[in-house]
């Protein structure tokens, strides 16, 4: 069986091992990718804490010019918080599951004191800062990257599975594949941009290896339902 996975670099560390240690052929093709934006970043200079929730985020700041020494960082994922300490920052939050909502809530457990920076891409979901604000949070939002889709390749024939990670993912891909493929969709604003785009899919409950994995083995009659 084969699989092609489509989500951005840094989502879903150590997922294609897993795969292929159950037999999977796995193909790598992310439907998206981002570039960093011309972006002013001083309106988040006097925040004690800033807030990642991608490799892409982290990566435009750097590129813009930022010092992250010395201050407060927070991390969706493993592969944020690498990408972060890579570049001298310390970390000190790191959200348990690769969303918005989690990384919030994270936050939010711990109440710490400060304004609140959160670099984001031009497709952001507003999540994040709304549920800061309604907690009584100064938050300031700049986008530093945009996200572009990528055509799907087409030699590459249609593979039983799809992994789908994000609306802008969905745009990328052609009619032929979304027919003809199994498409997985992780999380809900995935799978309401496939339905409206008429394809029919499975829903990973949760963002993270261990569901893709259970999923897929439900799939092959492995497991019982998730």
């Amino acid at each position: 069986m084969r699989i092609v996975l489509t989500q951005s670099e840094g989502r879903l560390m150590g997922l294609q091992e897993r795969l292929e240690t159950m037999g999977l052929e796995v193909l790598r093709h992310p439907l998206i990718q981002t570039q960093t934006l011309p972006a002013d970043l001083r309106p988040l200079s006097d925040c004690r804490w800033w807030l990642f929730s991608s490799v892409a985020a982290v990566r435009a700041v750097l590129e813009l010019g930022a010092d992250l020494r010395g201050r407060c960082l927070g991390a969706v994922g493993r592969a944020t918080q690498q990408a972060l300490e890579e570049a001298g920052g310390r970390v000190d939050l790191v959200a348990p599951e690769e969303t918005a909502e989690s990384l919030a809530e994270a936050f939010l457990a711990q109440r710490p004191f400060g304004f609140v920076g959160l670099p984001q891409g031009n497709r952001a979901r507003p999540v994040l800062a709304r549920r800061l604000r309604e907690a009584g949070y100064s938050v300031r939002s700049v986008v530093v990257y945009q996200t572009l889709p990528v055509p799907w390749p087409p030699e590459l024939p249609v593979p039983e599975l799809v992994l789908l990670a994000s609306p802008s993912g969905v745009e990328g891909l052609p009619e032929r594949v979304g027919r003809g493929a199994r498409l997985l969709a992780l999380g809900p604003t995935t799978a309401a941009a496939l339905a409206e785009r008429g394809f029919s899919y499975t829903l990973v409950p949760r963002p993270s290896v261990e569901a893709v994995v259970e999923t897929i083995q439900h799939l092959r009659g492995e497991t019982c339902p998730i």
